[in-house]
């Protein structure tokens, strides 16, 4: 009978947890739309999550191929420690619905864009948190600086500008064509189209593509998170394939009041990984949880800002 009532104990409280927040579907504009979880009716407080790149929808996945639930997951859980939060579908991908995917989009789009979702959210609350996820943690640097945020949470962001980061992952893999890669990225500078890109390289360098890569390369992250004035949470995973958790030391670095958590086992999509051999399978894998230490680590953070 023990055994029993413990057990009906232990899935009372796991339903408990599981009903503690309220979510509701938000339209921003006609393209934009997102998820408000509500963790707490009396919370004045926002946390607004910004995607990584590409059409990367509200839950953190690119259907069909890329489904792992991180940013829905990430919402939940900082919902049912009393926090409310706000993710939300890219712009490009009511675009791309719609099948009008307008030219020359740039990297300030994406931030003029979070602009517009952190005034909306002002409706309803006083204070904003802008978290960025990876491509992400750029978009919310700036836009941080057009919106008097109440704190900051960089969640693997990149520490160098974007012409850095995108050459040193193809050169690791294909050093090759590191001389493609200088020549392409020096003519972008000059705010040219490159038209001649060789075939391995042309997924990336997509004519329609460039104008949003050459506004992106423009910003360096570590003098752009040097203009905040802010309480700065600094996360990185020890198995991130894709942002080393050096670039969150150079971030660090140049806000030295922010608060750095590198955390082990975690990759890039906050899974915990113990064989390399898992990392990519990861990305498709839409039940598995985040690692144990991420939301304690945002939760104590958001616990202490003033």
């Amino acid at each position: 009978m023990k055994a029993i009532l413990l057990s009906f104990i232990i899935l009372f409280s796991t339903s408990l947890l599981a009903q503690s927040f309220e979510k509701k579907m938000l339209q921003i504009d006609p393209e934009i739309q997102g998820d408000l979880y509500i963790g707490s009716p009396n919370n004045e407080t926002v946390i607004v999550i910004i995607a990584g790149s590409g059409p990367t929808d509200r839950n953190g996945n690119q259907p069909p191929m890329s489904m792992n639930n991180s940013l829905k997951f990430l919402a939940e859980g900082l919902a049912t420690k009393g926090h409310n939060v706000f993710t939300f579908d890219k712009r490009v991908i009511a675009q791309i619905k719609n099948k009008h995917l307008p030219e020359g989009i740039t990297f300030e789009n994406s931030v003029d864009d979070v602009v517009l979702i952190t005034n909306s959210l002002r409706e309803q609350f006083t204070n904003i948190i802008i978290a960025g996820h990876s491509e992400g943690a750029l978009v919310g640097t700036l836009a941080a600086q057009k919106t008097s945020a109440k704190a900051f949470i960089s969640l693997a962001g990149p520490g160098q500008r974007i012409d850095k980061i995108l050459t040193k992952q193809v050169t690791e893999k294909a050093p090759f064509l590191r001389v493609k890669m200088d020549e392409i990225f020096a003519q972008l500078r000059k705010g040219q189209i490159v038209t001649d890109v060789i075939p391995m390289l042309q997924s990336l360098f997509l004519p329609i593509n460039q104008p949003y890569i050459m506004s992106w390369m423009k910003y360096d992250p570590t003098l752009e998170i040097a203009k905040l004035n802010l309480p700065i949470l600094i996360i990185n995973g020890t198995k991130d394939i894709q942002i080393e958790e050096n670039e969150a030391k150079l971030l660090h670095q140049a806000y030295p009041k922010s608060k750095l958590v590198l955390i082990e086992g975690m990759n890039h999509i906050f899974k915990n990984i113990e064989k390399d051999e898992d990392n990519l399978k990861s990305y498709n894998n839409p039940k598995l949880p985040l690692h144990p230490e991420l939301i304690p680590t945002i939760t104590d953070f958001l616990n202490a800002v003033p």
